[in-house]
């Protein structure tokens, strides 16, 4: 049988890469020297993925945007926690310029779903 996907209509897929500037970060804020460095390759092999919504237009690529533009700190703050959980660590004075800087938004605005199943959220 032949699998037939479901096409999500009310949500994109937002993947957000580290640049340069965000390995530096992961390498000099690493409370544990003796571990290994992290490089570009490395850090970008599972990048952090979102589901957002479209804003119920039939261009989902815009209010993507508005929503990143309007969301981007809480989005860098959970990048920087994926790295290291203490906020002490993290860089401070944090910008939507610097996140723009550190950071390469993907938005994926076709999501076919392929699961027979209902999705599951996790409180």
């Amino acid at each position: 049988m032949p699998l037939e996907p479901l096409y999500v209509t009310n949500r994109v897929v937002v993947t957000i890469l580290p640049k340069a500037p965000f390995v530096e970060w992961i390498n000099a804020a690493d409370p544990t020297p003796a571990n290994a460095t992290i490089n570009l390759e490395d850090a970008r092999e599972e990048p952090t993925a979102f589901l957002i919504p479209t804003g119920g237009t039939d261009d989902p690529d815009q209010p993507s945007k508005r929503w990143i533009q309007r969301n981007w700190k809480a989005v860098f703050e959970q990048l920087l926690e994926d790295w290291y959980v203490d906020p002490d660590l993290w860089p401070r004075n944090r910008t939507l310029k610097m996140f723009r800087e550190w950071c390469e938004v993907c938005i994926h605005t076709i999501v076919p779903d392929y699961a027979d199943t209902p999705l599951e959220y996790d409180d």
